[in-house]
C-alpha cells in the first residue's frame, strides 16, 4: 500500500487516525493502535516479510539488552555487521555475484531475492540506535517502544530515517493537547502538498520524459532537444516525487502529535555541492556525517585526508542507493565535488552565485 493510493488515504488513514484519537489518553492504547497499524500497512504490500520485519526488531532488541546487562562492546559489533549482513544479502549480494561472474567470463541467473520495503531505511535506524549506545547516547528501550519507534509506518517506508532519541520520547504524550487542532491542519495541509508533488508534478514529469528513456533503452538515439527534456524531467521527477513521499510522512506524523524532522529544503537552489548536500536528503547526510564522516577523522584530519573522508562517504552513499556501478560512480563523483569545494573554500575563493548556482 502506498501513501498516494486511494485506499491508503480514503480508509486506511482516517481509520487509524480515528482509532489513535479514540485512545489517545491511554499510552498503551495509542502505542497497541501504532504498533497493529504499522504492521499492517507493512503486511498489506508483503505479507512474508513481516516475520522478517518484527524477526529484525526482536534481534536488535536482545543485542541492545546483552549489552545493558554485560556492556561488552563486542555485542554492539555484532548487531552492526548482523545488520549490515542483511543489507548485502538484499541488496547487493546478486550484483556482486553478477560482477564476478562477468570477470570469469560465465552468465550470472539473476536471483530471485526480493528487497523488503523500506530496508535500507530500518536498518540504518537500528545501526544507530547501536553505535548510540555503545557513545553513551542511548538507553535500552522497553522492546514495545523499540518496535513502536522501528516501524512507524509514516517514516518505514521512505523516511526520513529517524532517530530513536527523536521519536520514541514523543511517543509518551497524548495528542489531545492544546496543539492539536493546529496539528491537524498543519499535518493535513503538509499531507496535500506532498501528495500534489507526487501526483500532479512527479508523475506528470515522468509522463514526459519516460518515453524518451524508453526508446534509448530499445537502441533509438534520441535528439538533443530530447535528451535534455528527459534529462530535465527526470531531475525534477526525483525531487518532487520523493520530496512529495517525505511531506506525506512529516504531514502525517504531525496528524498523530508527532515531529519529524524535514528532509529536503529547496536543493535545487544550492549555491554549491556543499550546500546541496545539506539541502538533499538531509536526514541521510546527517546519518552520513555522524556515523560514518566523522568515526573516519571528519575534518579533524589533514587535507588529504579529509577528503579521502568526503570520497568514502560519499561512495557509501551511493552504494546506499542501489547496486551498480552507476551508482558508486555518481557517489564517487559527488565525493570528489565535495573534496574540491573543500579546497576550494579553504584557498579562500567564492565563486558569484549564478556561476556557483549553476
Amino acid at each position: 500500500m502506498l501513501f498516494a493510493s486511494q485506499p491508503f488515504l480514503v480508509v486506511f488513514l482516517p481509520l487509524v487516525l480515528g482509532l489513535y484519537y479514540g485512545v489517545a489518553v491511554s499510552r498503551a492504547g495509542r502505542q497497541a493502535v501504532v504498533i497493529a497499524a504499522s504492521v499492517l500497512f507493512y503486511g498489506l504490500w508483503d505479507w512474508r516479510f513481516v516475520p522478517f520485519l518484527l524477526a529484525m526488531v526482536g534481534f536488535n532488541q536482545m543485542v541492545a539488552m546483552a549489552w545493558g546487562r554485560w556492556r561488552r562492546r563486542g555485542w554492539l559489533g555484532f548487531g552492526v555487521a548482523a545488520n549490515l549482513a542483511v543489507l548485502f544479502g538484499f541488496k547487493y549480494a546478486d550484483w556482486l555475484a553478477g560482477v564476478a561472474m562477468g570477470l570469469a567470463g560465465r552468465a550470472h541467473a539473476q536471483w530471485p531475492i526480493i528487497l523488503p520495503l523500506g530496508l535500507s531505511f530500518f536498518v540504518f535506524q537500528k545501526i544507530s540506535y547501536l553505535v548510540d549506545l555503545g557513545r553513551g547516547q542511548a538507553r535500552v528501550y522497553r522492546l514495545a517502544d523499540f518496535l513502536e519507534f522501528v516501524t512507524f509506518f509514516p517514516q518505514l517506508v521512505a523516511g526520513p530515517i529517524v532517530r530513536h532519541n527523536e521519536l520514541i520520547p514523543q511517543f509518551d504524550a497524548s495528542p489531545r493537547n492544546g496543539a492539536m487542532w493546529e496539528n491537524l491542519g498543519r499535518g493535513g495541509l503538509l499531507l496535500l502538498v506532498g501528495l500534489g508533488k507526487k501526483l500532479g508534478l512527479a508523475d506528470t514529469l515522468g509522463a514526459m520524459g519516460n518515453p524518451v528513456f524508453d526508446a534509448a533503452h530499445a537502441g533509438h538515439l534520441p535528439g538533443l532537444g530530447s535528451a535534455w527534456l528527459a534529462a530535465i524531467t527526470y531531475m525534477l521527477q526525483i525531487y518532487f516525487d520523493f520530496s512529495g513521499y517525505s511531506d506525506m510522512a512529516i504531514g502525517m506524523a504531525l496528524m498523530m502529535g508527532i515531529r519529524l524532522p524535514f528532509n529536503f529544503n529547496a536543493p535545487y537552489t544550492a549555491v554549491s555541492v556543499r550546500d546541496f548536500w545539506r539541502r538533499w536528503h538531509m536526514t541521510l547526510s546527517r546519518f552520513l556525517r555522524d556515523y560514518v564522516y566523522i568515526p573516519l577523522g571528519g575534518n579533524r584530519c589533514p587535507p588529504a585526508r579529509q577528503a579521502a573522508n568526503v570520497v568514502v562517504t560519499m561512495g557509501l552513499a551511493g552504494i546506499w542507493h542501489g547496486a551498480g556501478w552507476n551508482f558508486m560512480l555518481w557517489g564517487l563523483l559527488h565525493g570528489g565535488a565535495l573534496a574540491l569545494s573543500h579546497a576550494w573554500t579553504r584557498a579562500g575563493r567564492v565563486l558569484p552565485r549564478w556561476g556557483a548556482r549553476g
